[in-house]
């Protein structure tokens, strides 16, 4: 190999680093500030973590699951799973972001400045996932009346029905 093919295969995995990876589905989550990320999940190549439980011991972890996310800014970063006890957790390689998701909300936090801890940048709320029209599309109809339908045979005392 020479000595251009061997500067052109290092650029080419110093920038891209992550080119392997292939979203299989993707979500966007909004803040209240209106500001939305984009979370697309895919796989890699298996890597392995640490786990400490509160009790000290520590459990090896495998994933090849890993999220590429765009932030407001257009900005963009790959994290890789790691395990938690809720949730998803994911960190970027060199720590500088944690994303968590659990249920529809989800946390985006950056490392601080003295690397001891992170500050959250984003917290929201799932908006779209990538197996749904936008939420925004589905409104729930009320139904007047009780929640029984008509020829149940009785009327209901409780809450009206949510229809989708």
């Amino acid at each position: 190999m020479n000595i251009t093919k061997t500067v052109f295969l290092c650029l080419i995995l110093a920038a891209g680093g992550c080119t392997s990876f292939k979203p299989l589905r993707e979500s966007q989550f909004v803040d209240e500030n209106r500001r939305y990320i984009l979370v697309e999940y895919g796989k890699g190549e298996v890597r392995e973590t640490e786990f400490t439980t509160p009790a000290g011991v520590r459990l090896p972890f495998k994933s090849s699951l890993q999220v590429r996310v765009t932030l407001p800014d257009g900005d963009q970063f790959i994290a890789y799973q790691n395990m938690s006890p809720v949730g998803n957790l994911y960190f970027t390689s060199d720590r500088k972001w944690e994303y968590f998701e659990e249920g529809t909300g989800c946390i985006l936090a950056e490392q601080d400045a003295d690397g001891k801890g992170y500050l959250m940048r984003f917290q929201g709320v799932l908006c779209r996932n990538g197996r749904t029209k936008p939420l925004t599309e589905r409104q729930p109809r009320i139904r007047s009346g009780g929640s029984t339908p008509q020829g149940f045979g009785r009327a209901s005392s409780g809450p009206p029905t949510v229809e989708h």
